[in-house]
This record gives C-alpha cells, structure tokens and sequence, in this order.
C-alpha cells in the first residue's frame, strides 16, 4: 500500500511540474508577442521557447526581447522643465 501511495506522490509532483513549465512557456511565449521585437524575432523566439521548453524560457528570459512598457514610453516622451 505504502509503495502505491509513493508511486501516486511521484505521478502528482510530476505532473505538477509539467503544468508550471507549460504556464510558464504560454506565458513566455505571450510577453514575446507582446514585446517591441520585430517579426522575425518574435517568431524566433517563440520557436525557441517551443522546441527547448526549460532552457528556452531561461534564455528568453535573460537575452529575449523585453515587453512594451507603458512607463518607459511616457518617460522618454517628457519635456524638460524650465
């Protein structure tokens, strides 16, 4: 009994982290659409992030295009005072 409720723990967790990575890649591959990238980057990036599901958002993450940030844009758009 003990090794079933064992092997049923190690199908849940697993699973569990299957989920996470594919929340994580629809989530990756959303903020690449989404960002200030070309076209060609945009679909090479989500290619990556596709074919490479765990190295792919670690270096999309680090190296990938960065989101449009409203923020930043107004930010840039400022007068100088005076």
């Amino acid at each position: 009994m003990s090794a079933l409720l064992d092997a049923a723990a190690a199908i849940d967790s697993r699973l569990l982290l299957l989920l996470l990575l594919a929340v994580l890649d629809v989530w990756a591959i959303g903020m690449t659409l989404a960002s200030n990238g070309s076209r060609r980057e945009k679909v090479l990036w989500s290619a990556v992030i596709l074919l490479c599901p765990i190295f792919g958002c670690i270096f999309w993450f680090n190296l990938g295009p960065k989101p449009y940030l409203l923020g930043s844009v107004r930010s840039s758009k400022r007068r100088p005072a005076g």
